[in-house]
């Protein structure tokens, strides 16, 4: 990757998350797929400054690791922290460090950041080294159905200045807006297709993908038609897939996992 986008953001990005309102259907969606955490062991790709990894412990992990390319990020995050369950790691994602097997890997705004088919393909490879037998990968990326043409999520606090088109995807210029500052950033969203082939390769399901909801509380305390938006051009998208090993015959097997389905 070049150099980490969010190593000069410092403390915006925590204003972001904790006073914008597009955080809101995300961790929504999270709590959605990543099921039953309890004595799990969990890595947690892209971990930002943790919330997510806290999130996990929080659920019952047993043990979290976060992993991060942006040292700053991981220094934040490590502040934030108080709970010797939960540690945190400078690494690429692209080339990630053998840190044992994990029941559930998470991946939450990691793969947008791919640039180039072969890169989403190192990622993927990375999450499915770390799993266990029938462990998952749950993720969070843009939607490969979002409409780049249509309604942003400026009302939530986020922008997209600008999106390119190119093969199998679009390259987007955003904004995170937080209250004393943009936060701009660059990604892609990228077609569903690339994201299978990918999990091919790297001995994966096929991932399912799921999309965003809203809370019941959060509908009832906004203005009529606030959530339209969100709900009518999801800006994010939640995929799930399981490890595959190959058996004898050369086919991939799933293995499954302990609550028994694939």
């Amino acid at each position: 990757m070049s150099e980490p986008q969010y190593d000069v953001v410092g403390d915006l990005y925590r204003q972001y998350k904790t006073t914008a309102t597009a955080p809101i259907p995300e961790r929504r969606l999270f709590l959605d797929l990543v099921g039953d955490l309890r004595g799990r062991r969990v890595l947690d790709l892209a971990t930002g400054y943790g919330a997510y990894a806290r999130t996990a412990r929080e659920l019952g992990a047993a043990e979290v690791v976060g992993v991060d390319v942006s040292s700053e990020m991981v220094r934040r995050a490590e502040a934030a922290t108080d709970d010797d369950a939960v540690s945190f790691r400078t690494a690429d994602a692209l080339d990630l460090p053998d840190l044992g097997l994990f029941d559930t890997v998470t991946a939450i705004w990691l793969f947008n950041y791919a640039r180039s088919p072969h890169e989403m393909n190192a990622m993927f490879a990375g999450a499915a080294r770390a799993l266990g037998p029938g462990g998952r990968l749950v993720a969070i990326t843009v939607n490969p159905g979002y409409d780049v043409h249509g309604d942003d999520w400026t009302r939530y606090g986020l922008t997209v200045h600008a999106a390119d088109p190119a093969p199998a995807r679009h390259d987007l210029r955003i904004a995170l807006l937080a209250p004393d500052a943009e936060i701009p950033l660059s990604m892609a969203r990228w077609d569903a297709s690339v994201y299978d082939d990918a999990a091919e390769a790297a001995q994966l399901t096929q991932p399912v993908w799921s999309l965003p909801t809203v809370p019941d509380g959060e509908r009832a305390c906004r203005p009529d038609g606030y959530w339209d938006t969100a709900l009518n051009n999801p800006f994010p998208a939640g995929l799930t897939t399981t490890r595959l090993v190959t058996g004898a015959a050369g086919r991939g097997l799933a293995f499954r996992n302990r609550r028994g389905g694939l």
